[in-house]
């Protein structure tokens, strides 16, 4: 397999330079248009020196957000989505810090409004899909072991670095192994690790380009362990420890001082006060409007689902949502029958329960949009993933331990499952894998901006709309 060694800050600043090349165009373009097309203006006349310096700056702020969305994205390019919301915060500020230098210097009036109204507009939806096309080229390149940017050595006794070579995929996350030091040839007579052939072996790497040791030991040779990074002490390097052991499931997230002792952090709350503040905020400010902006076509649809069939128009299911915790969430009944969440049979393809104006409903996702008042109530929110009925809930945690690692962070009337593709019934252990890790993703890597991308995908994007019944 060939495989192209390229320098870290040589493809961030390629990507920054590019990105910000495309910001400066969508500018120009957006002035042009207007003056020169719309508005007749002569090409002379079209003040085309100071929209370009406008244009410049809003290129240069713009890549240097783009350098460090970058640089965070090549440090994980497995999570080459997280990052993709961040062009839409750069494009803004870079808008935002060009208009304000305009102001400073008297020539904000100068600037058509209409023009950079619809140069902004404009370079949302550009720029964003030029960040994803990039960054998905990337990680493409990387998880297939064709792109490796960063020089890795490791060191330990030969069993254990020869497990974490085979073993840790590091050629799928963008490194290159560029050597190994066994401590099985380097130990005295004393059996003690020579530390100075550790610090030798460090420097010729260093010169190398090297910049990241491994250090693979067990975590509770606390004292042997510091032996070996006191001698590493004197180099501008990074060291981190691997512990000796095949087991990749389990994540050290931290290092955390509990008093006087360093404890390893396991798990964290995918949320801080002030994540958990803001999209709740936005959970009750886009609620409520959807409410009372759709109160007219609920009642129609009331209407259409009486004159359908017997029964009522929404019907309550107990499901299971945050933190393990029950609640009853509200749809439009779709079917003939009205189960509940702890006896039912799942929904399958052509299930002749479901009514005429229920497969309409049900193929659009509107039978879910009474579920505004369990995110208007707390229970829910916009996106998150989707809460399935209790005893679904048992049946689908006992076939996949992770499964129940969805609890938490509130369930959503969308989520980034959904969007992907995996929507509908849960037979195969594909389609249940498949989902919880799309679910996990979503809960490790929340942002707001996420959730405005799912909100997005959800209405305009066909694999939504993918294995609905």
């Amino acid at each position: 397999m060939p495989r192209l060694a390229a320098s870290l800050a040589a493809i961030r600043w390629s990507i920054a330079l590019l990105e910000g090349c495309l910001a400066s165009l969508v500018v120009v373009l957006a002035a042009l248009v207007y003056h020169v097309t719309l508005m007749h203006v002569p090409l002379g006349q079209a003040s085309v020196t100071l929209y370009g310096l406008f244009a410049a700056v809003v290129g240069l702020v713009y890549s240097g957000f783009s350098a460090v969305a970058a640089a965070r994205f090549l440090a994980r390019p497995a999570q080459s989505q997280q990052q993709l919301a961040g062009s839409a915060l750069g494009w803004t500020a870079a808008f935002a810090v060009a208009l304000f230098g305009a102001y400073l210097l008297g020539l904000s009036d100068d600037l058509s409004r209409i023009s950079m109204i619809s140069a902004y507009f404009i370079g949302l939806p550009v720029l964003l899909v030029a960040r994803g096309m990039i960054y998905s080229g990337l990680a493409a390149q990387v998880m297939a072991g064709r792109l490796q940017y960063r020089q890795i050595t490791v060191i330990g006794n030969r069993a254990d670095v020869d497990g974490l070579v085979q073993n840790g995929k590091l050629w799928q996350s963008g490194y290159r192994l560029a050597g190994v030091l066994h401590f099985d040839t380097i130990r005295d007579v004393a059996g003690q690790v020579d530390a100075g052939q550790i610090a030798g072996f460090a420097q010729r790497w260093l010169a190398r380009g090297a910049e990241d040791i491994v250090l693979v030991g067990a975590l509770d040779d606390v004292d042997g362990l510091e032996r070996i990074v006191n001698g590493l002490k004197r180099f501008a390097i990074n060291v981190y420890c691997a512990p000796a052991t095949g087991n990749a499931r389990v994540k050290f997230l931290d290092v955390a001082g509990i008093g006087p002792n360093n404890a390893v952090q396991f798990l964290a709350k995918p949320m801080g006060d002030g994540a958990v503040l803001l999209k709740r905020s936005f959970d009750i400010v886009a609620a409520g409007l959807g409410l009372i902006f759709l109160a007219p076509f609920f009642l129609i649809l009331a209407v259409l689902i009486q004159l359908d069939s017997p029964g009522p128009v929404f019907y309550r299911q107990e499901r299971r949502g945050f933190n393990g915790g029950s609640f009853y969430i509200w749809k439009f009944r779709s079917m003939r029958v009205t189960e509940s969440g702890r006896q039912m049979t799942q929904v399958r393809v052509g299930d002749s329960r479901i009514t005429r104006i229920g497969r309409f409903i049900r193929a659009a996702s509107i039978d879910e949009l009474p579920q505004l008042i369990n995110v208007v109530q707390g229970q829910m929110s916009l996106v998150g993933p989707r809460p399935h009925a209790i005893v679904h809930d048992d049946e689908l945690g006992e076939q996949l331990a992770s499964y129940a690692h969805r609890q938490r962070i509130k369930p959503g009337i969308t989520g980034w499952a959904q969007v992907n593709g995996f929507r509908g019934e849960t037979t195969t252990f594909a389609q249940i894998e498949g989902r919880t890790e799309h679910d996990l993703y979503y809960i490790e890597n929340w942002s707001i901006f996420l959730d405005w991308w799912i909100i997005f995908l959800t209405v305009f994007s066909p694999k939504t709309r993918q294995n609905a019944v």
